[in-house]
């Protein structure tokens, strides 16, 4: 097979980059389900249906005109992208126990992982914890934040409770019933990652199944469920509880805590990265050979996605939080396991730098033909790093764990050298147009994910279009854009390449762009690289 280059002209117009999603409202609601005569949200940010119901009924007498009746088997669950974020938000909604409570924990509301190492993929989850109420969300390295609260008189059956609960991955967690606040946790933690859906559900509610069963079946009533894209002020929580609506809008994020929590997810708080300092680069992503944790073949800590880890969990686990009175079985992980990582790199390969993604802490060491090395020490505290090594081939990294649990979210080896991308191969070309507008149908579902992982500061996209004459050759219509530029605003320093795979796609109810397109259809080779020629971009 032929190789495919795909090559990148980025102009420096970058800055200018169109968001990937409309305004976002005022009072910075993201969903609200009033429950009232069906499960459809009035608001949402993403889907509004239910993707799973079973054993859920509406009932007359809610805390505000109708409720979900959840049956003890039962359960209901929204997706999460565009209804909820993970870096912060607040959850409300009423709750009435309909059978007396006593000493048995059960779960109330969950919110779970788009993908993770633990078995119940759980990112957020309210208890009744036997004596009171449990709250917690988890961080990217597995650790929970979590608060409990106790009550001297156990609730009524028939009673309505008001339950609210906020997080921030630069303040903490804070837990309200009936508008007060009963417990906090003020705690920086790095929540950043993709959810799946949330709802009721006993036993999980995960990507791989929803359900309620075992000892975990006991259902309840909930009114009235609304999820903000932020911590919402103590008078904005009491209105909800006397079942109003907020008056005042959310208070904004500070701005500069954002920004030192985001910095600080990849690893820009730190020391300068390595520096390019070569005229050309080339760049080569090595594959391990295996990765394995004793006997234990290990492949979460470099499947390239973050949300997975080596380590998994265990059931009693010494990371903060995660020592719960629900005991359910972790069966990837040994007892004797998470304290070393050894990856293979493949005969004949070779790297000179390796990056980290993760909150583990220890030391970072290759060996081969009889000889170990230490590569790095790395110091509690990071989350990712880089380290920049003398040329090795072959052999196996290893990674040492100071704390056995400590997860590694991502490990990758690089091969960097001086050079250009191979030379007489097939290419396409693209350059990166920032005032080129993104409504494209084809890049449809790229905008709909981006809009539903990252936060309204962090959706900025940009368009790669067939460079100079194959550009002019199809023609401004051919992308079948037709919507307005927009200035990006102010956020974060991230920007989304849109790549699309085809020109012709038309939107519904649109003619087709042109008779020709771009794109890697009907061609006989494989993506063998991408090559990106940087001008001196002009930015802060």
């Amino acid at each position: 097979m032929r190789s495919l280059i795909s090559t990148l002209a980025i102009v420096t117009a970058l800055a200018s980059a169109a968001p990937a999603w409309a305004q976002q409202r005022d009072d910075h609601l993201l969903f609200h389900a009033s429950l009232d005569t069906d499960a459809t949200a009035e608001v949402a940010g993403g889907a509004a249906v239910p993707n799973f119901r079973s054993d859920v009924a509406i009932v007359p007498d809610g805390a505000i005109r109708g409720a979900a009746r959840w049956g003890d088997g039962g359960y209901v669950a929204w997706e999460a992208p565009g209804n909820m974020l993970a870096a912060r938000g607040t959850l409300s909604f009423f709750w009435r126990p309909r059978t007396p409570v006593g000493e048995a924990p059960f779960v109330i509301f969950r919110a779970g992982f788009a993908d993770h190492s633990s078995w119940d993929m759980a990112f957020l989850r309210i208890d009744w914890n036997g004596h009171g109420f449990d709250a917690f969300v988890t961080d990217a390295n597995l650790s929970r934040v979590r608060v409990s609260w106790r009550i001297d008189t156990l609730p009524p059956a028939d009673q309505w409770r008001h339950i609210a609960f906020a997080w921030d991955e630069t303040l903490g967690v804070r837990l309200f019933v009936d508008g007060v606040e009963v417990a906090r946790k003020d705690q920086v933690a790095d929540l950043d990652s993709g959810l799946d859906q949330f709802g009721l559900a006993g036993r999980v509610l995960s990507p791989h199944q929803v359900q309620s069963r075992y000892n975990f079946m006991r259902g309840s009533d909930i009114d009235d469920i609304r999820v903000y894209d932020r911590i919402i002020a103590p008078a904005a929580i009491r209105a909800l509880a006397a079942k109003q609506d907020p008056a005042a809008p959310a208070p904004a994020i500070p701005v500069a805590a954002q920004r030192s929590a985001w910095l600080h997810r990849y690893g820009w708080d730190r020391a300068d990265p390595p520096v390019l300092t070569d005229p050309v680069t080339r760049i080569r992503k090595v594959e391990f050979a295996d990765a394995k944790d004793l006997k234990e073949w290990m492949w979460k800590g470099v499947d390239g996605i973050a949300e997975t880890t080596w380590p998994g969990v265990y059931n009693r686990s010494k990371l903060p939080g995660r020592d719960d009175y629900f005991e359910l079985p972790d069966w990837n992980v040994y007892v004797e396991g998470g304290k070393r990582y050894d990856l293979t790199v493949p005969a004949g390969e070779r790297f000179n730098r390796v990056e980290i993604r993760g909150a583990a802490y220890g030391s970072l060491s290759w060996s081969g033909g009889g000889t170990s090395t230490t590569l790095a020490t790395r110091a509690k505290g990071v989350v990712r790093s880089v380290t920049t090594t003398p040329e090795r081939q072959g052999g196996t990294l290893s990674f040492v764990n100071t704390m056995q649990e400590q997860p590694i979210q991502e490990l990758w080896a690089y091969d960097v050298q001086a050079g250009a991308e191979p030379a007489g191969r097939f290419k396409l070309s693209y350059t990166l147009d920032a005032n080129a507008s993104t409504r494209i149908a084809s890049l449809a579902p790229l905008e709909s994910f981006i809009a539903g992982r990252y936060a309204p500061d962090e959706r900025s996209t940009v368009v790669a279009l067939p460079s100079a004459g194959i550009k002019a050759a199809v023609g401004a219509g051919a992308a079948g854009a037709g919507a307005p530029v927009q200035p990006r605003s102010a956020g974060l320093p991230i920007v989304h390449i849109l790549i699309p795979a085809s020109l012709g796609d038309a939107y519904p109810d649109k003619p087709l762009a042109r008779a020709f397109d771009y794109g890697w259809q009907n061609l006989h080779d494989g993506l063998d690289g991408i090559a990106i020629d940087l001008p001196a971009l002009k930015g802060t």
